[in-house]
């Protein structure tokens, strides 16, 4: 499969979650968004459309993703450049209520690469919905990252979401592995 059937997905890669004083800051976010940028930059070098996805909560006072919120700002690393798409959502999945679907297919996209916050959410849900539609799902395991959830720690939760997506909704591999794949001709 050539990279002009591909397309990067920057998932939720707002300030919400790399700032360490908000309730969502995510501790491996900070490598997550540097191999994100990798990807980027080696996507927008050999043409390779770059999505992005942001959350915006549909409760207009909701603690995280408000509204009006600076948090929902993109973090600089990953910021759209003109002619990037740019999704916005209210619910985990990208595809959900957008026309996500619409824009990967009209440009003959069959392959997703995914990357964002937070691996166990809307990566993982966008993920699932990607492959219900029949796209094929690279998830980029070290470009996602979890927090932790009740006494698991961020670490088991993200191992354990990367293990459920290989078994069953795409290819879980590392962001030096992606960069050869997106790269081949």
């Amino acid at each position: 499969m050539s990279h002009q059937s591909s397309a990067l997905l920057c998932i939720d890669l707002q300030r919400e979650y790399f700032d360490p004083g908000r309730p969502l800051w995510a501790p491996g976010g900070a490598l997550a968004l540097e191999n994100t940028a990798r990807l980027v930059n080696i996507a927008r070098n050999i043409r390779i459309p770059v999505v992005h996805i942001r959350h915006v909560s549909s409760k207009p006072d909701a603690a995280t993703f408000a509204h009006n919120s600076e948090f929902l700002d993109f973090t600089d690393a990953v910021s759209p450049q003109d002619g990037e798409h740019v999704i916005t959502k209210s619910r985990p999945g990208a595809f959900y209520n957008t026309d996500l679907d619409t824009c990967l297919r009209s440009r003959e996209i069959t392959r997703l690469f995914l990357c964002g916050l937070l691996s166990f959410m809307c990566v993982d849900t966008t993920a699932r919905e990607a492959h219900a539609r029949g796209y094929e799902v690279i998830f980029v395991r070290d470009a996602t990252a979890a927090i932790p959830v009740g006494d698991w720690s961020a670490d088991v939760v993200h191992k354990v979401v990367c293990a459920i997506q290989g078994w069953m909704f795409s290819t879980v591999m590392c962001t030096d592995d992606a960069i050869k794949l997106i790269q081949e001709r």
